[in-house]
């Protein structure tokens, strides 16, 4: 697209300099301009001493030159703007390749002059203006030069101006990366205020709401000129082309295309966010009001293809600019809506101007929620102890466990951004960039798991005679999946506890007498929300349109205040309502519609005079979605448990595939912690009591398949009994750790624990002993080649049912007719002293690991020259950076892994085993917290 370029005024007045600021459209100055600045002086200064007020230098070859000054240590001003200058004017053909990466500059025809900005004769020169013939050439050398992080040795490296310096010394130049940055000559061309780099405003969408005066409202649409875009980029592209990362060339390219709805000639605004994420929805700042109804009429639901405008309409060496530019990103159909900037952000803006006070924030500790405690509000209701503490450590271990539904990562984008707490939907979709339910699950978007389903015999019609009776039922089918670490199905109870309760609303702060009942049996829609310590919501009302009469919210794991205020209250009514853990929170009436409520970002909340920290809270939002004419939409339940996206594989052959779960929470957790589980458990020798039997009681000259042998603490129970053993594992790691060869003298010593040692007339068992890197999915036997097998804590590592049959499947191929298999796992259900406790099936255990352990990490610390030391860096940030699925304890110096385990409720073993033709069920039992099977191989 042209551009008309004029002066605003007089061209021969002195200007000022200033930068160019993200949202600003190009300069309309004639000229372009860049400011360069960075460490333009030699990186290792030469040795020098003064000898009779003379500078004597020492080179690399170790010969004594004499120098007039201390100048010589520097290049002149002239042969650094030389330097400059033939750097940004050379074509890729005249530069000369180098060790440094070769950097190709558009527009080197385009560049005027070079100059250095200091007026001091003497060195250092740090600062230099480049001027250019239009400001589009500027603006695509900036780019270029930010997009491959320019540096004095790039510049440095491809000149020949050295020996015309000084013929023998070695310079060597900073490969810290120059600051680069837009100039212009013209004043802002906004009557507003000035929006710098650090402060850039907040906006708000201008909807309506409940309570609000209309009229005013919108005429305050008719008469803004900014403009809310999303839907920027599809969600289904796969792949965003590099240039769309960077700021200002997202800015470029959405100006390219709203630039024809601007009247006025000046050019629009675009602001965009500036953190590190595709960015999905802006903000347009138009010239008037009139402007700014034109572009929503003109894009409202359109498509667009984003692209570079330089790509478009100039023919520049544009193949030089960035790889992939000349690729056109699509859009979603456009949403517009009217905005306007928030009152704090103006506030705030004209005091900084003004060089008053800065407007504060938030307080940093929240008022006393006694302080509001007289304020009633209607329809508002809390019911402590909604759920027992079993039936939220059973939730808990469900929604923050491996089968949490947001196993699969997913980004939720409202209007101000990207949703950073973890959300997750069931039944329907709320989207954040509508402020809407999607209610047509089968378009894309909209695809989340339904609502978790209950047994056929527990659907019977909510009518009044029946809802006592399937209330009984239900709360014992709770208790009972409690009992058994059956979380989701703990979950559907829940959400049904909800539905059947009857609630009793009261409407005055006098009392029951003008108080309702209501039960809320539509409820079909839930949004689980992680709020982490110091994580909020904005002040808000569930949006009307999308859901009925009645919101529920009931607190998971912690407690937390939320705020209430008035619409438009001349009082500014407010109320601090502290929502204990396990509560239930109803608005309805008053409460949903003319109160907003909020939860304000911070790490503790004052409630009844005590300051109580935040913890992690599991909130969990109970809404009924309604159609378009207000009707309640269906409820999709399920009882597939957990939840998944897609099909599942089950398959026999898909069992094979070990899925990331294991992968990341079982193979790389091992593998980081081989060396201490050798040193402490596997040192400790202890060996579960069953398990030995088992091996004592076989023939001797067996022959043992050791499956997930680990660092082979069975191998000398094994060969004490006078069996060979043939182990093997995934984990090489804990392989390396069962090679006993290396530490013959130690047995010699008798340093291991009684377990791990072997009678002398055994020794020539273990020298060799055979080990194999080896999956127990393909266990690399021969069918029938061994008399025995033991897979011993090994099943509670496999996540899915088909991976566990084909593990017994494996086992039984392996064995002879007639041979024996020990497997044991896990169990669901604990000893009363024992310390672990298992809330729910599917839990990650933590493990430990003390650093010193951990190699990869030590040899991190090394520090070359170059390079950033590590200890520098934070201890959390070192061990995150290695250990992607691991946290750094601060207070005790651990790195703590989760490992993934299904935990085996009695009888779950001996159905799976009944699953398996080959074998037969011999003995099963349970010992020391340990579920057990003996098997028979019979085919």
């Amino acid at each position: 697209m042209e551009r008309s370029y004029h002066e605003d005024v007089d061209a021969t007045a002195a200007r000022a300099f200033r930068s160019v600021l993200p949202h600003e459209p190009l300069p309309q100055d004639k000229l372009g301009y860049i400011h360069l600045q960075g460490g333009f002086e030699p990186k290792r200064k030469p040795s020098y001493s003064y000898n009779n007020n003379k500078i004597i230098i020492a080179d690399d070859t170790n010969t004594i030159r004499n120098g007039e000054d201390k100048k010589a240590c520097y290049w002149s001003k002239e042969n650094l703007e030389n330097a400059v200058r033939q750097f940004f004017s050379s074509s890729a053909t005249e530069r000369i390749d180098t060790d440094v990466t070769s950097i190709f500059i558009p527009h080197a025809d385009c560049l005027q002059s070079v100059e250095i900005l200091e007026d001091s004769s003497s060195p250092p020169y740090t600062k230099f203006r480049l001027c250019y013939t239009n400001p589009l050439a500027a603006l695509e050398v900036v780019q270029v030069c930010r997009a491959a992080k320019l540096s004095p040795q790039h510049i440095f490296s491809h000149v020949r101006l050295l020996q015309q310096a000084h013929e023998q010394q070695e310079w060597q130049f900073t490969s810290r990366q120059i600051q680069i940055t837009q100039l212009t000559q013209q004043p802002f061309l906004s009557s507003d205020i000035a929006w710098n780099r650090s402060n850039p405003p907040k906006f708000r969408r201008l909807l309506c709401r409940p309570g609000e005066d209309v009229q005013l409202l919108q005429e305050e649409r008719e008469s803004t000129r900014f403009v809310y875009i999303s839907g920027l980029v599809q969600p289904t592209v796969p792949k965003i082309a590099d240039w769309w990362d960077q700021q200002r060339n997202v800015c470029e390219t959405i100006r390219y295309q709203v630039d024809r709805y601007d009247t006025s000639g000046q050019g629009v605004e675009i602001y965009v966010s500036n953190k590190k994420q595709t960015i999905r929805s802006c903000h347009v700042g138009m010239r008037s009001s009139q402007d700014a109804r034109a572009l929503i009429a003109g894009l409202q639901g359109a498509f667009v293809e984003w692209t570079l405008p330089w790509n478009a309409n100039h023919d520049t060496d544009s193949a030089n600019f960035t790889e992939g530019t000349s690729t056109a990103i699509p859009s979603d159909s456009l949403f517009l809506d009217y905005a306007a900037i928030t009152k704090r952000s103006t506030a705030r803006a004209e005091a900084r101007e003004k060089g008053e006070e800065i407007i504060k924030g938030e307080p940093s500790r929240s008022e006393c929620t006694t302080a509001t405690k007289h304020i009633f509000i209607p329809g508002l209701v809390l019911i402590p102890d909604f759920l027992s503490e079993a039936e939220e450590e059973v939730l808990m271990a469900a929604l923050n466990g491996p089968t949490a539904p947001w196993a699969p990562s997913q980004t939720n984008f409202s209007q101000s951004g990207a949703v950073k707490r973890k959300v997750q939907h069931y039944g329907y979709v709320f989207d954040y960039e509508t402020a809407d339910v999607k209610r047509d699950r089968s378009l894309p978007g909209s695809d989340c798991p339904p609502l978790p389903g209950l047994p056929e015999f527990l659907k019977a019609e909510d009518d009044a005679e029946t809802v006592s009776d399937k209330t009984d039922a239900m709360e014992t089918f709770f208790r009972q999946s409690v009992s058994e670490g059956r979380g989701w199905d703990a979950l559907a109870c829940t959400m049904e506890r909800a539905r059947l309760k009857e609630i009793t609303v009261p409407n005055e702060s006098s009392g029951e007498s003008k108080a309702t009942v209501k039960r809320h049996a539509n409820l079909n829609q839930i949004t689980v929300n992680f709020y982490e310590p110091g994580e909020g919501i904005g002040s808000h009302v569930d949006t009307p349109s999308a859901f009925d009469d009645g919101v529920i919210s009931i607190s998971v794991n912690s407690g937390i205040v939320m705020e209430f205020r008035k619409h438009n209250s001349p009082d500014k009514l407010k109320k601090l309502v502290y929502l204990p853990a396990r509560s239930l929170l109803l608005m309805s009436g008053p409460a949903r519609y003319e109160w907003e409520h909020m939860i304000v970002t911070r790490s503790t909340d004052t409630h009844e005079g005590k300051v109580l920290p935040r913890g992690l809270r599991v909130s969990l939002t109970l809404r009924t979605a309604i159609d378009l004419l207000g009707d309640p939409l269906p409820r999709i339940t399920s009882r597939n448990f957990p939840p998944v996206w897609g099909a599942s594989s089950g398959s026999q052959a898909d069992a094979r595939v070990t899925p990331k779960m294991e992968r990341e929470h079982v193979h790389a957790v091992y593998d980081a912690i081989a060396t201490q589980w050798h040193h402490t458990r596997g040192r400790r020798g202890t060996l579960w009591p069953g398990a030995t039997q088992f091996l004592q009681e076989l023939p001797p000259g067996s022959l043992v398949a050791d499956v997930g042998c680990g660092d082979g603490k069975y191998f000398p129970a094994i060969w004490e009994a006078g069996s060979y053993v043939i182990g093997s594992d995934i984990s090489l790691p804990l392989l390396q750790q069962a090679a006993y060869r290396d530490r013959v003298q130690d047995l010699n010593k008798n340093s291991e624990p009684a377990s791990r040692q072997v009678s002398e007339h055994r020794h020539h068992l273990r020298k060799m002993p055979a080990v194999a890197v080896a999956d127990c999915m393909n266990v690399p036997l021969r069918d029938k080649s061994c008399d025995a097998a033991i897979c011993i804590a090994v099943m509670h590592h496999l996540s899915t049912r088909e991976r566990r049959l084909r593990c017994i499947s494996e086992l039984a191929r392996i064995v002879k007719v007639g041979g024996t298999i020990n497997i044991q796992a896990w169990a669901m259900e604990q000893q009363e002293k024992s310390k672990r406790k298992f809330a729910g099936t599917d839990v990650f255990v933590p493990f430990n690991a003390q650093p010193k352990y951990l190699n990869k990490v030590d040899e991190g610390f090394g520090v070359s020259e170059s390079e950033t030391p590590v200890s520098s860096k934070s201890m959390a940030q070192v061990y995150s950076e290695e250990y992607e699925n691991a946290q750094f304890n601060e207070k005790n110096g651990l790195v703590v892994f989760k490992r993934y385990c299904h935990m085996y409720r009695q009888g779950e073993l001996e159905d799976l085993v009944a699953e398996v033709d080959s074998v037969s069920l011999h003995e099963s039992g349970y010992e020391t917290g340990n579920h057990f099977v003996i098997l028979k191989v019979c085919k």
